[in-house]
């Protein structure tokens, strides 16, 4: 299985990616979130409050990262990417669907061998 296949099938039994944003005061912030749509490993969209740490921070600040990963008994993968963050619609008053595109991505698993996708 390639890098491509192996993301894909990660993407498929995985709900929740971490994003990684910073704060107005430069702190570092992480947060988990609902997978709620993606486009292979370019984009991934999630569901947020307005008013969350993270959604402030995107609104400042759209340069982010997320990652996606999964340990088994023998194997293991992560998928990591750096990007923009964005808000894409307000669906209801306070929350909004947002959106990450990858500019780079990487993988890596039990090899412990960063390799770009």
């Amino acid at each position: 299985m390639n890098d491509n296949e192996r993301i894909e099938q990660l993407l498929n039994e995985q709900q929740f990616m971490v994003l990684a944003v910073t704060l107005d005061d430069g702190t570092p912030w992480a947060t988990p979130v609902r997978i709620q749509a993606y486009n292979g490993h370019a984009s991934f969209e999630w569901d947020s409050h307005l008013q969350t740490e993270h959604s402030k921070a995107i609104a400042k600040r759209p340069d982010m990262a997320i990652t996606i990963f999964q340990k088994k008994e023998t194997t293991q993968i992560g998928f990591y990417a750096k990007g923009k963050g964005e808000l894409v619609e307000e669906f209801k008053p306070g929350f909004g669907r947002y959106r990450f595109t990858a500019e780079q991505s990487w993988v890596n698993d039990e090899t412990f061998v960063k390799r770009k996708v």
